[in-house]
């Protein structure tokens, strides 16, 4: 039984560990039996990490114009009107009395005097244009953008794919599970059969009560895994929908087990050899160099110039009112090219730009040793799969073979050649056959999709 409570352990911890917290509005009731690839569609639509990077994408294209954006001319316009109630006022020498003859002029005249400026109302309209004729700086900041959107891009194929590999687990960790129950009543079924004979020989004198009581034990024992298992099960259930976007209280139901389907599954495009280009980790590195060569280019340009045209004109209004002797307007206008160019930045500029060079000698580096990853954990990832095929078919017929005893020894129980005995050390080999059998069926698909991963191909799961 220990051993039971292990290959519960092994069926729900990857599952629980992989499954996001999230949830989306559905129907309550499924009345239809999901198969696998309507459980993916409904994923793929409704889990809220894609939907999440589809906002992203979006988000990175939105970027891009903003930068074509800058590149356009930048117009802009203004206009105002003014009251001034209360004009400004100086205060200077007084200048017109020392101008005056000596004779005219006024000695108690004061020193300084008050002279109010300008007019009642003034109003003033105009525009003004900007346009950046060179600089190289917001060309390859066009490619950034071009390159953000990019691995936005291949971010949100890597989330997909994530999604698929948990749903997928999930759903066959799901389908194990009922199977294994199904294994446990069937179990169960032969118990009561048998603690109906043995009651029934009890009666007779020709059993013991510590015989009844030996089948009783084992029959409970089987009903507690069971109730364990079945509480496993709804747990799986749960995160399954939690995957997909459900809503937690909505009823779902799935396809039953299947072992020819998934075995057709498990053989779906394994003879493809590996291509590192296919794997989405190492296309997403080398989006991230390309991203390095342009983060250096922009270094470099910061030390080129950039020129820029500048153009503006505007009407102003002035008077005591917009009419008569007092009101005037003219235009001012002006066009200008301005030329910037760094002369001395204290060597920061030559310092990014080594620093971006580094960066890339740093990215070969990682390169080669992503490449060498990439290559062992595919190495890996099907050798542990042949292995865990192998685990099935032996463990297979390591079931056929317990079955067999299991009914050989049953009839001769029957026929009192077997003892009590021997026939529940049967039943508990048969048991323990039968899980381990659902268990290598769990882990040579966790071993399959591990190895779709790998190869970069999880996307070709989704075909039957």
């Amino acid at each position: 039984m220990k051993r039971i409570r292990l290959v519960l352990l092994g069926l729900v911890l990857p599952a629980v560990m992989t499954a996001n917290d999230r949830a989306q509005n559905a129907p309550d009731v499924l009345s239809e039996k999901m198969s696998l690839e309507q459980c993916l569609e409904y994923a793929l639509q409704n889990n809220r990490s894609i939907q999440k990077d589809r906002l992203g994408l979006e988000t990175a294209a939105l970027a891009r114009k903003e930068v074509i954006g800058s590149m356009l001319p930048q117009v802009s316009a203004s206009a105002g009107i003014t009251d001034n109630f209360q004009k400004t006022t100086f205060a200077m020498p007084n200048f017109v009395n020392s101008m005056l003859p000596p004779a005219s002029q006024d000695p108690d005249a004061p020193k300084y005097m008050t002279v109010t400026m300008g007019m009642d109302y003034s109003a003033n309209w105009g525009a003004s244009v900007a346009q950046q004729i060179v600089n190289f700086s917001i060309f390859n900041a066009i490619a950034i953008a071009d390159e953000s959107r990019k691995m936005a891009d291949l971010g949100l194929q890597m989330t997909t794919d994530d999604v698929i590999a948990q749903t997928l687990q999930i759903y066959y960790t799901i389908q194990v599970l009922d199977y294994a129950i199904g294994q446990f009543d069937s179990s169960i079924v032969v118990l009561d059969r048998m603690l109906e004979a043995v009651n029934a020989n009890l009666e007779n004198g020709l059993m013991r009560e510590v015989d009844a009581g030996r089948v009783k034990v084992t029959k409970t024992n089987l009903e507690t895994e069971r109730s364990s298992m079945a509480q496993v099960l709804d747990v799986q259930k749960s995160l399954l929908k939690l995957q997909m976007g459900l809503d937690v209280d909505s009823d779902l139901s799935i396809v039953g087990f299947n072992a020819d389907e998934l075995n057709s599954r498990m053989g779906q495009n394994l003879g493809n050899s590996f291509d590192i280009d296919m794997v989405p980790a190492y296309r997403m590195f080398k989006e991230q160099q390309n991203m390095l060569d342009l983060q250096y280019k922009q270094a470099v340009y910061a030390n080129l110039p950039v020129v820029n045209l500048v153009g503006n004109y505007q009407m102003n209004y002035m008077g005591d009112d917009f009419k008569g002797e007092t009101y005037h307007h003219f235009p001012v206008s002006m066009l200008s090219v301005n030329l910037k160019m760094p002369v001395f930045t204290g060597f920061s500029n030559t310092s990014k730009v080594r620093k971006a060079r580094l960066e890339i000698e740093k990215s070969k580096l990682d390169e080669q040793a992503l490449t060498q990853s990439l290559d062992m954990n595919y190495d890996n990832a099907a050798a542990q799969f042949c292995q865990q095929l192998k685990a099935v078919s032996a463990q297979n017929e390591n079931k056929e073979l317990a079955q067999q005893v299991f009914n050989v020894t049953q009839i001769n129980f029957d026929e009192g050649i077997s003892s009590l005995t021997d026939l529940l050390n049967a039943q508990s080999q048969l048991i323990q056959a039968q899980m381990n059998h659902v268990n290598a069926l769990n882990g040579a698909f966790k071993a399959f999709i591990d190895l779709k991963k790998a190869d970069g191909t999880l996307n070709d799961l989704m075909k039957k």
